[in-house]
């Protein structure tokens, strides 16, 4: 599957802000891994990472 085929959207919002300590953007949740590599993520790890991100986003309170 290329990139241009992939159909699990970013969960960026525009609001990128790293948690340095977490490693992990409070804007969307993803870690700085995830937003390095997701550009080469098949479409299985971009819905894990978004599975992911949407638990790091509930622990910071922004559900």
């Amino acid at each position: 599957m290329t990139p241009s085929t992939l159909t699990t959207e970013s969960p960026c919002k525009l609001i990128c802000t790293l948690d340095i300590t977490a490693g992990v953007c409070t804007g969307c949740g993803r870690t700085r891994a995830d937003i390095a590599q997701w550009t080469s993520y098949s479409d299985a790890q971009r819905a894990f990472s978004n599975i992911e991100a949407s638990k790091r986003m509930k622990a910071f309170g922004n559900d």
